[in-house]
């Protein structure tokens, strides 16, 4: 049986199927990319909530980001001794503090950011503008939906 011959749920259940060697192989080529910035991928991923939020509370960043916050907690720890994150007072909150980037941080995301955008923007020519707003809207309601039924999301 070919891709053809399967049916829109077959072809959507094969597409979520892709989805945990897609992730593996999208992490293994950031981190490649990653290669002599002294970010790691899961450092890269907190500088890039915190250049969109600005300063913000470690459970801030965890929702944002809908990961654990050990994980964050982690993350913060190694930014913080390696200098590219800075912490902040939280005037609502005495044992919350607000992180956010330093310039140095802000340099490294803008970089990483700016060379990631070229080979997406490069990658992208080959798709019309309306199967990128499909792909868009079938993974935004996927990840919407499987949401739901986690008990955790």
């Amino acid at each position: 049986m070919s891709d053809d011959d399967l049916s829109p749920p077959e072809k959507l259940y094969a597409g979520i199927q892709m989805t945990r060697p897609l992730l593996r192989n999208i992490t293994a080529r950031v981190e490649a990319d990653l290669t002599g910035t002294g970010v790691s991928v899961g450092q890269r991923a907190i500088l890039e909530v915190l250049l969109a939020l600005g300063p913000a509370t470690a459970p801030e960043i965890t929702k944002k980001m809908d990961v654990t916050r050990q994980f964050v907690g982690r993350e913060l720890k190694e930014l913080l001794a390696s200098g590219l994150v800075k912490t902040e007072e939280n005037p609502n909150h005495r044992t919350s503090k607000f992180y956010g980037l330093t310039p140095e941080s802000r340099a490294i995301i803008h970089a990483i950011r700016k060379r990631e955008s070229a080979t997406i923007a490069s990658f992208s020519e080959q798709f019309s503008e309306e199967e990128i707003a499909a792909f868009y809207k079938v993974l935004s309601a996927l990840n919407a939906e499987m949401s739901k039924q986690n008990p955790e999301g």
